[in-house]
């Protein structure tokens, strides 16, 4: 799958991609923020790849005019809740909006599309920039955690209100359609054929070649 908004593309992340997924996440500004801080070998790399579910994990490549900076994912999904997550790959987009608008993006996919209810984070309780990043997208703390890697979530409802002005920016930007490019056996083909009228009156979509 392809989509297209903002300005950015996300495609679904292929065993061609798995090689650069795993240099960008063994840079140490990367896997310093990470839970499991092992540094990952190609074998290693492979092997979680073969194993993910692509019903149940959705992961992207970030492409800005078609150069790949990073990666965005919904993992663990159960009809009901998925976890987010992204990195940025190549530093010097670090400080840009294209993280902002690929986790947009990402966030509209999974309450528009997928039709999850909730999305949940996981970020350090030190990690501040982090925090304050999944703040200004509606995620809240979840109560009565310890401290070191904490859940964050936000509902759909409260992603509408703290995202409201930013989409309306961003549509102004970048206009408010989404070029969509599925593959007829892609889990998503089902996905975009069944989308509700709310979302395909939002995405108003239009087909890009895959």
């Amino acid at each position: 799958m392809k989509i297209q908004r903002y300005g950015l593309e996300l495609e679904t992340m292929q065993e061609v991609h798995l090689e650069m997924v795993r240099l960008w996440r063994n840079q140490h500004y990367i896997l310093s923020r990470m839970q499991f801080q092992k540094v990952l070998s190609s074998e290693d790399q492979l092997k979680w790849f073969q194993n993910l579910d692509p019903e149940f994990n959705l992961y992207w490549v970030i492409r800005n005019a078609d150069y790949p900076i990073g990666l965005v994912h919904i993992k663990n999904m159960n009809g009901q809740t998925g976890e987010a997550g992204v990195f940025i790959g190549e530093p010097s987009f670090l400080e840009t909006a294209q993280p902002m608008l690929a986790i947009l993006m990402m966030m509209e996919l999974a309450f528009y599309v997928v039709g999850l209810k909730q999305l949940r984070a996981k970020i350090h309780h030190e990690n501040f920039k982090a925090i304050r990043f999944n703040k200004d997208l509606g995620y809240q703390l979840e109560p009565n955690q310890k401290e070191g890697f904490q859940y964050y979530s936000v509902t759909f409802e409260k992603f509408e209100i703290a995202t409201k002005g930013l989409r309306l920016n961003a549509a102004r930007m970048f206009g408010s359609k989404t070029g969509i490019g599925v593959r007829p056996d892609s889990v998503w083909a089902k996905r975009f054929t069944h989308q509700n009228t709310e979302a395909t009156n939002y995405l108003k979509p239009f087909a890009i070649s895959y």
